[in-house]
């Protein structure tokens, strides 16, 4: 009897952990016991023992909780990689604790718990004099591996100097991230008037002409389920709809490249192509960013079917070969 008791007061604790851990606000004791259904004394009793044990903070002012993020599982990494991104943000300047800690919508004293280890594994640092948190540039050393061994970029790099060359614009190439586009490499244009995004900014695959190309060339059961993950956030005027990314991502399979105005960045145009695997798969992509005011959609298809041309003839291992239509 005893032995299903502890099992069931077990259940219960993991319940509350649960219910802390997708509660983004503090809660109060009567909040949580009638979230629970459970009785305000038998609840008590779980938060203090959690309390206890550093799962869950109890605000001194309010005596509301707060899950810490203690755990070994997905909790506890979430919350350290929304940290490290509200790091990167604040970059150069840095930011507080309680910036960092509202960004994420943490607690100060649970976000310090965070970073505390974060700063012992050197990712993160904190200034001595003005106490601001700054993002590490030890974090390089994590893509200097995978960039060190990207075959793609060192293949293409040629055929990005030489097109940076030729049309002045810039020259990007792209890889996947889960349902983002990541700049791993680029070239920016020399002109006064220029558009260029940084290497490591991300943007969703269904904007622009870089992203659309990679989700062009996915299987079907993947794009469609990245294309249901979510809704579809406009980031300019442009307004994306399933129905008419859909068809658009037929035509990009049909001709071999994409093509955008305004959809990353308001009066931004762009022409990009998948570099294909011997399977099909994309590996990356190649892209052309300009200034709308300075090209036109038949110019942007004229350069989409040279880069098709242009890959054709660039050789690449087995398994990365590249095809542009």
């Amino acid at each position: 009897m005893a032995s299903s008791y502890q099992l069931q007061t077990l259940a219960r604790a993991l319940d509350v952990l649960e219910l802390m851990e997708r509660t983004p606000e503090p809660m109060s004791l009567t909040e949580i016991a009638d979230a629970m259904g459970e009785a305000t004394a038998i609840v008590y009793r779980i938060l203090h023992t959690l309390e206890a044990r550093g799962y869950l903070y109890r605000r001194p002012q309010d005596k509301r909780y707060s899950y810490t993020g203690r755990s070994t599982g997905a909790g506890a990494v979430s919350r350290a990689v929304d940290v490290l991104q509200a790091a990167s943000a604040a970059v150069p300047e840095g930011a507080s604790l309680e910036r960092l800690a509202a960004g994420v919508g943490l607690d100060p004293r649970i976000a310090e718990e965070i970073l505390v280890p974060l700063s012992e594994k050197g990712l993160m640092r904190r200034d001595a004099d003005s106490e601001r948190w700054h993002l590490s540039h030890a974090v390089m050393e994590l893509a200097r591996p995978f960039l060190n061994s990207d075959d793609v970029l060192v293949r293409v790099r040629p055929l990005m100097e030489q097109w940076h060359a030729e049309t002045g614009e810039t020259v990007s190439l792209f890889h996947r991230a889960g349902n983002q586009q990541i700049v791993t490499a680029a070239l920016p244009s020399p002109h006064p008037v220029r558009y260029a995004l940084e290497v490591g900014s991300a943007f969703p695959l269904y904007l622009g002409a870089g992203g659309k190309a990679m989700l062009a060339f996915l299987s079907e059961a993947e794009r469609e389920s990245l294309i249901k993950a979510g809704h579809l956030d406009a980031l300019t005027r442009y307004v994306p709809k399933v129905s008419v990314l859909r068809k658009e991502l037929a035509l990009i399979r049909q001709r071999g490249f994409a093509i955008s105005n305004g959809e990353r960045v308001e009066g931004a145009s762009a022409v990009a192509l998948p570099i294909l695997r011997e399977d099909g798969r994309p590996a990356a992509v190649l892209g052309l960013m300009m200034p709308s005011f300075r090209t036109s959609d038949a110019e942007l298809q004229r350069l989409g079917e040279r880069l098709s041309e242009a890959l054709r003839s660039l050789y690449l291992p087995a398994g990365e070969r590249g095809r542009g239509a």
